[in-house]
């Protein structure tokens, strides 16, 4: 327990030693912000695309400081702009990174929750030892230390599905009704950190629950009725958890229900159901968790474009997540979570037990659910997957450890380099976590992965406005990804770049504008800043911007 909580800490100190080093991340503004809006004035209507509970717990530092929303800003189509807005905030009193830190604070507690689960449950399945090893590879995951080391959604369904899962897992060993409210508990505060648990959560279930059938063993007539009650508890504490995090809302329902746009998306024998249950009610509740459904239904059905291996495509790929998963995780990680895989299916010739392997069927469940998806945004959609595979690994280090060649501790010597490779490259990429790839892609990043937040997320921007200043440059040029108010970062006075437009002088272009274009908000201009691929760059700022200078031609 000790050694597990020092390593934690160790690894809170190394995500927070980096708040005021990184500039915000793109869609850290808009998450403030609605965050506030649910603080300051009781109501999430901005933008339902996620759930409330990563966004308030981002805000709700923020808001202790006196920050308040106090406008919202609108885009020239009328549409709110999110990221205006929550700049706004974050530029309140002119201490911006006082600001974002304490935002960024906010996610911390979720970190410290998915340690605590990563431990109790391998130490539950496989012992202390492994355990503690299992908390060792978990907080050493550069893709871990960033996102929970920015005010994004994703870090606080990494946490809590998770939870969820364990919570499952404990209640099908004996359906008690304390556990019945614990999944509850947990299965509502996944929802209520992003809408994607409403699609990891089912296939997570079925198949843990076909395992214990398949393994387990067969249930009696009076477990079945335990069951069911335990079930209906765990789905009602479920539903208020839920409602709960969206204020008790209502809203009248417009008659007639076949009007409502966002049930067309459901397959017939949901759509029917839905329409008669609409008939018979007045009123729906949390009516921001239904607009916030329906946007990510849309936006998954109108195959937003992605980038994966130097290429550019609407819809994705089907196996985008595992290139993403192969690429941004360490290698020791891989090959250590491997190891476990097969020691826990090995082991089941000798111990056939149901439990050790729910973790890695939810692995599966959830590679298998995102292969359809049509948004390829980055590895952090698949954070979730990170806990799990750091108890599989924690099984893997396990067998090493047990394992034995003629007298010799092969496995334990294995173990050692495993987890000291590991050690290393995560600190190498000390404080660029966001942008880390492994030695497979770590030439050249941006030709495997660069539409998320993979690579470049603006989160240099500051880095850039510091060497400008050290370097005396105030004509410049800026070709750069990012959605801070760059005038109040110390950018004032510099220009913008036209897209086709060469220009001379100093030019800082992000990875991201050079690679891609405008084409990450929908326009068709690949190329137009490609030209200074031409150009040897004068420096590197961070790992995401390249400071030119254009001599007059």
């Amino acid at each position: 327990m000790f050694l597990a909580l020092a390593l934690s800490l160790v690894a809170i100190a190394r995500i927070a030693s980096t708040y005021r080093v990184l500039s915000q991340a793109y869609d850290e503004p808009a998450h403030i912000a609605c965050g506030m809006e649910w603080l300051s004035r009781g109501t999430y209507t901005l933008e339902p695309l996620h759930p409330p509970l990563a966004r308030v717990a981002a805000a709700i530092g923020p808001y202790l400081d006196g920050k308040r929303l106090l406008s919202v800003h609108t885009a020239p189509d009328q549409s709110v702009n999110l990221f205006a807005t929550g700049n706004d905030i974050l530029n309140a009193n002119g201490d911006y990174f006082r600001t974002l830190t304490l935002a960024r604070l906010g996610i911390l507690p979720f970190f410290a929750l998915s340690v605590a689960l990563v431990f109790l449950w391998t130490r539950k399945l496989f012992g202390d030892w492994a355990a503690v090893v299992a908390v060792a590879t978990f907080t050493n995951l550069p893709p871990i230390l960033a996102f929970f080391g920015v005010a994004y959604t994703d870090p606080a369904l990494a946490a809590l599905l998770p939870c969820s899962l364990f919570a499952f897992s404990n209640w099908l060993e004996d359906f008690k009704v304390g556990q019945a409210i614990l999944l509850g508990i947990a299965t509502g505060l996944a929802v209520l950190s992003k809408f994607t648990a409403l699609l990891f959560l089912p296939p997570c279930f079925l198949l843990i629950l076909l395992t214990k059938w398949r393994i387990g063993s067969v249930a009696t007539s009076l477990s079945i009725r335990r069951w069911k009650a335990a079930l209906s508890i765990a789905a009602v504490v479920t539903v208020l958890v839920v409602w709960a995090g969206f204020r008790f809302s209502i809203e009248p329902i417009p008659k007639p229900p076949q009007n409502i746009v966002a049930l067309k998306h459901l397959p017939a024998p949901l759509y029917s159901l839905a329409v008669d249950t609409l008939e018979l009610s007045h009123w729906i509740p949390a009516p921001a968790l239904f607009r916030g459904l329906d946007a990510d239904l849309r936006m998954n059905s109108h195959a937003p474009p992605s980038y994966l291996l130097g290429h550019i495509r609407r819809g994705g790929w089907w196996y985008f997540f595992i290139v993403a998963a192969a690429v941004k995780t360490p290698i020791a990680f891989l090959l250590l979570s491997a190891i476990g895989m097969g020691s826990i299916l090995y082991s089941l010739k000798r111990n056939p037990d149901w439990r050790v392997v729910t973790p890695l069927v939810s692995i599966f469940a959830m590679l298998m659910v995102t292969m359809p998806a049509k948004i390829n945004y980055g590895v952090r959609h698949m954070l979730v997957i990170y806990p799990l595979a750091a108890i599989v690994a924690g099984a893997g280090a396990m067998w090493l450890w047990q394992y034995r060649s003629q007298q010799w501790p092969v496995g334990r010597l294995i173990l050692v380099c495993l987890l000291a490779w590991q050690i290393v490259s995560s600190a190498r990429a000390h404080p660029d976590y966001l942008s880390y790839f492994n030695e497979v892609a770590s030439g050249k990043p941006a030709d495997y992965l660069l539409w998320g937040c993979d690579l470049d997320c603006g989160q240099d921007t500051y880095r850039l406005a510091q060497v400008l200043k050290e370097r005396g440059i105030d004509h410049a040029t800026l070709c750069l990804f990012t959605s801070a108010d760059t005038t109040r970062l110390g950018l004032s006075g510099l220009q913008d770049c036209v897209p086709y437009r060469r220009v001379t002088g100093w030019v800082a272009g992000s990875v991201r504008l050079i690679k891609t274009g405008d084409t990450f908000w929908g326009g068709n201009h690949l190329d137009s800043y490609s030209w200074l691929s031409s150009y040897t760059p004068v420096q590197q700022v961070g790992r995401t911007i390249q400071l030119y200078y254009i001599p007059p031609e």
